[in-house]
């Protein structure tokens, strides 16, 4: 029960810290979004990705 407590502050702490950051510098999040969003496209490429490549 104590490990689901502290993974839940975690949580809040986390989402608060990322409000903050978003409103004082918005684009160093808007940098890190791109990024995670580049390094899930490249790990886990999506169904369509692979169907257009199979049609070139």
């Amino acid at each position: 029960m104590g490990l689901f407590g502290l993974a839940l502050v975690g949580v809040v702490l986390g989402a608060a810290g990322t409000e903050f950051l978003r409103v004082k510098k918005p684009d160093l999040v808007e940098k890190v979004e791109d990024a995670a969003k580049r390094f899930v496209d490249s790990a886990f490429p999506s169904k369509s990705d692979d169907e257009e490549t199979e049609l070139e």
